[in-house]
């Protein structure tokens, strides 16, 4: 095997060019880089090359940090199973989720859930804060309670940066049939009243009769022009030679979650290098799936979610995008990549390829692109 690591070299030779000093007008990242503290969390097992934060500088100092946040509910953390890191909130879980980190002072109540299990109920108790007896308030602050609360866990997982980094970002448009729309706002009366009432929020001044006769206006102007008389519309257009305009346009639909991959190839040069492999695969296999609430088995926990960081020699790398709180979606582990099944000694395979597929729990706006999303 003439190189047992061939994956990270391209990462290594670039690093050796500097980037020309040189102020970039347009791009100013606000976001904070922060700093990787090894003392907090244990990845001396679990990360690949085991070398990989030596101070050869070797791998160019470049890395990626897997943090993983694990459910409260979750028998990982009741039972004691992992040891929690304090004080680290998730990057960015979404606008909902969001609602989890508002701290409401006032008195305290009991919301007592009954969960449907057959023919019987469970009941559950949430102690709850309220700051008022309004009722926006009250939904507000059990949306804050039930959202699913985070602890992110000692065991972090360290690898190279794949050669391969590619960010997608997608904006989903639809095409609509503006026509009906145009001809009510042509009709004048109701029509024009009601785009000015859209502009500025007063609906006060729109007047329900005026609206009808302007669409009435715009039906029988599109009957009309399109022909569709008693079910002739095809052949009056092909005799007049006239056919409506349908005044198609783009229309903004939503923002798509960001989805990525990483593709990695282990080749585990000594018996600890091989064990930190089968750690790492072991701990997203792990925390990409849910675990069943109690023994029962109706409902399920979500799957853990992950924080991932790039660092160039300890520092958060500003140059490149930051991720929001993901989920693990898609797992491949190939154990013969190769086409044929080889083995060390005790059956440790001598290759082994993974891909982890993941989805971003946030959507993008300006201010998180600006802010190095």
């Amino acid at each position: 095997m003439a190189d047992p690591i061939p994956s990270i070299l391209t990462s290594k030779q670039s690093s050796q060019t500097a980037a020309p000093n040189t102020p970039n007008p347009i791009y100013k990242p606000r976001g904070q880089a922060s700093s990787f503290d090894a003392s907090k969390y244990n990845i001396d097992q679990f990360q690949y090359p085991a070398d990989l934060m030596g101070s050869s500088g070797e791998y160019g100092g470049n890395y990626v940090i897997f943090y993983i946040n694990v459910s409260t509910d979750s028998k990982l953390i009741r039972d004691k199973q992992e040891t929690t890191v304090d004080d680290i909130p998730p990057r960015d879980q979404g606008s909902l989720v969001g609602l989890a980190s508002n701290s409401l002072p006032g008195v305290t109540e009991q919301v007592n859930l009954g969960i449907a299990r057959g023919t019987g109920y469970v009941n559950k108790t949430f102690d709850k804060t309220y700051n008022s007896v309004g009722a926006q308030n009250v939904v507000s602050s059990i949306g804050s309670r039930l959202t699913g609360q985070k602890k992110r866990v000692k065991t972090a997982v360290a690898l190279h940066v794949p050669n391969n980094l590619t960010t997608a970002y997608n904006i989903s448009y639809d095409e609509e049939d503006t026509n009906m729309a145009a001809l009510i706002l042509a009709a004048g009366g109701g029509g024009a009243a009601l785009m000015k009432a859209m502009q500025t929020g007063n609906y006060s001044n729109v007047n329900a009769g005026d609206m009808a006769k302007s669409a009435g206006a715009a039906i029988g102007s599109t009957a009309m022009q399109a022909g569709n008389i008693a079910g002739l519309g095809g052949s009056i257009q092909k005799l007049t030679g006239l056919a409506p305009n349908p005044r198609k346009e783009q229309i903004f639909k939503n923002v798509s979650f960001r989805k990525f991959q990483f593709d990695y190839e282990f080749f585990p040069r000594d018996a600890q290098e091989a064990q930190n492999v089968l750690n790492i695969i072991y701990q997203f296999k792990l925390h990409m799936h849910p675990e069943f609430k109690d023994a029962n088995q109706f409902l399920y926990i979500y799957p853990s979610e992950f924080d991932i960081f790039y660092y160039n020699n300890g520092k958060e790398n500003m140059n490149i995008n930051r991720h929001t709180s993901c989920v693990l979606t898609d797992m491949t582990v190939n154990y013969a990549p190769q086409g044929q099944f080889t083995t060390f000694e005790g059956g440790m395979p001598t290759q082994i390829n993974v891909s982890l597929s993941f989805m971003e729990l946030a959507t993008l706006t300006k201010e998180k692109i600006q802010d190095g999303l």
